[in-house]
């Protein structure tokens, strides 16, 4: 368990890594919006390409923070019937859960990267008032979707070993 722990924890480093560059991407689009939106008000200028750079970024903010989320326990999850099983049970589940999540974004992750090949067997790029290659876009997409299912693998061992995940504070319902 101490092994599993170690590896999930130096995996946790790389997240945060990717969690640092899609924040980043996120803090990018924000500013380039607002001098989109500053510059077309006041200047009836706006800054060519924003809707293509803002299309580009969406998805390496979104599927670079998704294993992070995992690490952190910050996915959202509902406990209604689960919270009343016995410890075992629970753990169990918990496993299953995780597999489930290691099969389906592996699969994703293993279209992706057929994606990705073909996107550059056929110099696929965005079109719009700027051009860029969508290979590294969509490569982006097929990295969070494998480090995703990566994280459920790590996370579907340790609970199995009997180790504890990491959650967020679950909020009671009343």
């Amino acid at each position: 368990m101490q092994s599993i722990a170690l590896i999930r924890l130096r995996l946790g480093r790389v997240l945060q890594l990717c969690g640092l560059v899609a924040g980043t991407a996120l803090l990018g689009v924000m500013f380039l919006v607002v001098a989109n939106v500053a510059l077309r008000y006041f200047f009836n200028a706006p800054i060519d390409g924003t809707l293509e750079m803002t299309e580009g970024a969406l998805p390496i903010i979104v599927f670079l923070s998704l294993a992070m989320t995992q690490f952190e326990g910050g996915h959202i999850k509902v406990v209604l019937l689960t919270r009343r099983f016995p410890e075992g049970v629970r753990r169990i589940l918990v496993v299953i859960a995780m597999l489930a999540g290691v099969a389906l974004f592996a699969w994703a992750a293993y279209a992706g990267w057929l994606w990705t090949l073909k996107s550059i067997a056929i110099d696929e790029i965005e079109r719009g008032s700027i051009r860029y290659p969508l290979w590294p876009i969509r490569g982006v997409v097929a990295l969070g979707m494998a480090l995703l299912a990566l994280q459920f693998l790590l996370d579907a061992a340790l609970a199995a070993t009997g180790g504890t995940l990491p959650e967020a504070e679950p909020e009671e319902i009343e």
